[in-house]
């Protein structure tokens, strides 16, 4: 027996999943092990909670070496620098990347002057950097000149220029990294020298609150009282209408709040962090933070061009490999959010690669079986997880056409790593506003009432975030 919106009602082999979340109002930190309930809607925050990826006992008053509150839904948490630090190129003012007056077909010819933008100022006076094709390297002449506050404009010439001489174009692609590995200064009287500091610093992260409701009026809830009225909720089991919706409800929210965690961009500015940029039409602000997808500098884009087959499958583990680190148990383990399609495709092509003498027969006589599906596969020391997301399925989410008539998104996979980063988490779920469940009572309620209608409201409410370290990967059809 349990209560739902007021009404008494049995369920059978079903999960109380008010009594759930009623558990976990007095404890934000239980959000995710609610929403493990629905693993098909919530496979993300499943496997963080599961792993214990996510924080415990952070309030708004919490401002330690791991976490600093800054608002009600503001976290900041610390971030190691790259000591191998590198910028990269991009457009200037004028859409140029490069400028070579004296050639602009052959940057460098007759050792003249190169002038590049760069989003990033760490390459500085009479440093040399090497260029993407690993057999340029160019003299930076004085420091960058500041265009805005991403966008930085370098003097340079070759280095070791002999006649005919000059830089392939491509390597002014706009994306494409640099990276001064050692400096140069006159041997007699110099005058400056290269000074660099970097600090472990503090990134943000921002929460979004989402809320979900049902309703229902008067009549409805007097029809749903009498006993012996079910609404069939699956093979062998009846469940009344109420306590249906709101299990629906609570799917939904499973749902939302996987999807927010998994695809979410942030409504901060990049340049001021209290400026929030989008408005409801009330004109109050709607605040949200970055998911994993969205997070830092984004994820890495892999195309599956033939299909899942050795060639791609090592190929995706050495662009992986620089990202993952180890888990509390020392796993380097990769989980695989993936399409059905995608699912099936890549069992298949790892069964046939793992099979070992009869391993995958189960069972005897005439009730013997061949299981080929398995919870992982290790390969060069990293571990995949492969698990089905039905969020991600093609016929679930919008999608492009190809000429064949499929969609463009069915092959899709969103890959993350789960190790540690120092002694912290790479990913973290984290909320700090406990979740919050009321009833909005209309005169059907009797008693007590929020308004005079025949008819009332459930509503709950979550705050939910996620912290993230670790560059995932979106492997996908072109």
């Amino acid at each position: 027996m349990f209560y739902s919106s007021g009404v008494v009602t049995e369920s059978h082999k079903s999960i109380d999943s008010r009594m759930l979340l009623d558990a976990g109002v007095m404890n934000p930190d239980k959000i995710p092990t609610i929403m493990r309930l629905f693993t098909d809607e919530a496979p993300l925050i499943s496997v963080l909670d599961i792993k214990g990826q996510k924080t415990n006992n952070i309030n708004y008053a919490t401002n330690d070496s791991s976490y600093r509150t800054v608002g009600s839904n503001h976290i900041q948490y610390p971030v190691e620098f790259d000591k191998e630090h590198m910028d990269a190129f991009k457009e200037g003012p004028d859409g140029r990347v490069f400028i070579c007056d004296r050639s602009p077909s052959k940057p460098g010819d007759g050792n003249s002057e190169i002038g590049f933008y760069a989003d990033g100022n760490w390459a500085g006076f009479q440093e040399v950097v090497e260029l993407p094709d690993n057999r340029t390297q160019v003299y930076i002449l004085d420091d960058p000149e500041t265009i805005d506050e991403n966008t930085f404009f370098y003097r340079s010439k070759i280095v070791g220029y002999k006649p005919g001489d000059f830089i392939d174009p491509n390597n002014f692609t706009p994306g494409y990294e640099f990276k001064a590995i050692y400096n140069l200064h006159e041997q007699d009287f110099s005058e400056r020298s290269t000074e660099k500091y970097m600090f472990n610093g503090w990134a943000d992260a921002y929460l979004s609150l989402q809320r979900f409701s049902y309703s229902w009026s008067g009549t409805a809830r007097a029809a749903d009282n009498v006993k012996g009225r079910w609404v069939q909720h699956g093979k062998g089991e009846k469940k009344l209408f109420l306590p249906q919706a709101h299990d629906e409800m609570m799917r939904r929210a499973a749902l939302y709040l996987n999807n927010q965690l998994v695809w979410g961009k942030a409504t901060v500015s990049t340049q001021s962090k209290d400026k929030v940029t989008l408005f409801n039409k009330l004109n109050r602000e709607v605040l949200a933070g970055d998911g994993i997808m969205h997070a830092n500098d984004g994820y890495i884009d892999m195309p599956l061009n033939g299909g899942w087959n050795n060639a791609f499958i090592d190929a995706f583990l050495m662009a992986m490999d620089p990202y993952i680190s180890a888990d509390i148990n020392g796993v380097r383990e990769v989980v695989m959010l993936m399409t059905n399609k995608a699912y099936l495709s890549f069992e298949r092509f790892m069964g046939s690669i793992g099979k070992t003498n009869d391993n995958n027969i189960v069972g005897d006589g005439a009730d013997k079986g061949i299981n080929d599906t398995y919870k992982y596969y290790e390969l060069g020391g990293i571990r995949l997880v492969p698990k089905r997301w039905k969020s991600l399925d093609a016929h679930n989410r919008p999608g492009m056409l190809r000429k064949d008539g499929t969609k463009q998104n069915e092959w899709d996979v969103i890959a993350f790593p789960t190790g540690m980063v120092g002694d912290k988490n790479g990913i973290e779920l984290v909320q700090l506003r406990p979740s919050s469940q009321g009833t909005v009572a209309g005169i059907d309620q009797g008693g007590n009432i929020s308004n005079s209608v025949d008819g009332s409201s459930s509503h709950v409410l979550f705050q939910n975030g996620v912290i993230s370290h670790k560059t995932p990967f979106l492997i996908h059809k072109i």
